[in-house]
């Protein structure tokens, strides 16, 4: 039974025609992008084995082989000189047998259109599957105004240039001009004092850590 890792190991540019080449690459797109990989792989287990099936029919190139095991290092022997009354065992030289050529097999355009279609509801089915998904979850909580204003002042602080970044008397200054900025901007906008306190106090936290390293070198 053929598995999803079976087609994310196709050599795609191979696969033949061209309409079971996209669409083989559009179900490996989806797969990529779903979350419940397990579970898509358990209940679409089927339609995985008749894709690849289909794929080995037509396009039986796009199959990447992978040898099992690494080929076997020659050791070379040095001669020595062969004493009187010992036989030493010559090596078996059988030739490999050659690997046989397997023709491709054909296929009907209605096999094809089958395989096509499976693929169709398979794509179907994982966009379903990621709306109801997104619907159990909701949607995500937006950040709110205090958290995206204390977030564009630690991106102004993170500003310094990298030559003035070990200079306390600049991270000292810093942290004053944000700190007050801040308090200021908040206040300005009417909003909550006591809640921009604490996202105050976070920035004041910061420039403190940066100040206790450069006053311990």
């Amino acid at each position: 039974m053929a598995t999803i890792q079976d087609l994310l190991e196709l050599d795609l540019s191979k696969v033949r025609p061209q309409a079971l080449q996209e669409s083989v690459k559009g179900i490996i797109e989806d797969y990529n992008g779903i979350e419940a990989k397990e579970v898509f792989e358990k209940e679409e287990e089927n339609s995985i084995n008749k894709i690849y099936q289909m794929v080995t029919k037509v396009s039986p190139d796009a199959i990447v082989e992978n040898p099992c095991g690494d080929p076997e290092e020659e050791k070379t022997e040095k001669k020595s000189p062969q004493k009187k009354g010992v036989t030493t065992k010559k090596k078996d030289k059988t030739p490999k047998k050659e690997k046989k050529e397997i023709p491709k097999r054909t296929t009907t355009k209605k096999d094809l259109d089958a395989v096509l279609n499976e693929i169709k509801q398979c794509r179907v089915k994982i966009k379903k599957y990621n709306e109801q998904k997104r619907k159990e979850e909701g949607p995500k909580p937006k950040p709110s105004p205090y958290i995206k204003i204390r977030a564009h002042f630690i991106a102004l602080g993170n500003l310094i240039p990298e030559k003035l970044k070990g200079n306390l008397e600049v991270q000292k200054e810093s942290k004053k001009l944000l700190k007050n900025t801040h308090r200021n901007l908040l206040k300005i906008y009417g909003m909550n004092a006591l809640r921009g306190q604490k996202d105050n106090e976070e920035l004041k936290e910061r420039y403190d850590k940066i100040e206790e390293k450069l006053e311990g070198k």
